[in-house]
């Protein structure tokens, strides 16, 4: 996680991703074969930091109480994720230089595609769905690709709109067209 902050303070100083290995690594105070060995591609070192927000939107639904509204509950797990993190203008740009790098993002793209699965297996609790593959793991991949969908509006907005309207928005969207198998 040291080296995954170094790499982000360094990005938002310079505004884009292009800082070199060996940058990073000075900063981190490492050697550049210690960093090949946490990250065997430079772009990697993005996913410890993503990697961390989803163990937190995993472990609030978790904790999340079984009678509460189902779109109420995943706002508030991301919002918890958001808010422990706190997530202020610096990390904004950091979302925004990640984003705007095709590399960067597919990374942040692979850490929510494993969250899918921890999201499929809280809405099969909730929901009751069956163990078929589409209907399990579809709705799972929707709300995750809403919340990426939610966070680039919001990093890339000036309108300043809060992002739990945003992912309260996007949730009933995604959920309301949803419906538990039949038969």
């Amino acid at each position: 996680m040291t080296i995954a902050h170094k790499a982000a303070e360094i990005f938002v100083a310079d505004g884009d991703t292009s800082a070199t290995v060996e940058r990073i690594a000075e900063a981190a105070g490492i050697a550049t074969r210690t960093f090949y060995r946490h990250f065997p591609v430079k772009e990697d070192v993005v996913r410890p930091l993503f990697r961390h927000s989803s163990q937190l939107v995993i472990k609030a639904l978790r904790d999340a109480p079984a009678d509460g509204d189902l779109v109420e509950v995943l706002v508030v797990a991301w919002m918890s994720a958001l808010e422990e993190q706190v997530v202020g203008p610096s990390e904004r740009r950091f979302m925004a230089v990640v984003a705007a790098s095709p590399q960067y993002r597919l990374r942040w793209m692979e850490v929510d595609d494993e969250l899918s699965e921890a999201v499929a297996q809280f809405l099969a609790q909730r929901i009751g769905w069956s163990e078929r593959p589409l209907e399990r793991s579809l709705p799972a991949y929707l709300v995750v690709q809403a919340t990426r969908h939610v966070f680039m509006q919001w990093i890339t907005s000036e309108t300043g709109q809060d992002i739990a309207d945003l992912l309260r928005e996007a949730f009933h969207m995604v959920l309301d067209g949803v419906r538990a198998p039949s038969g």
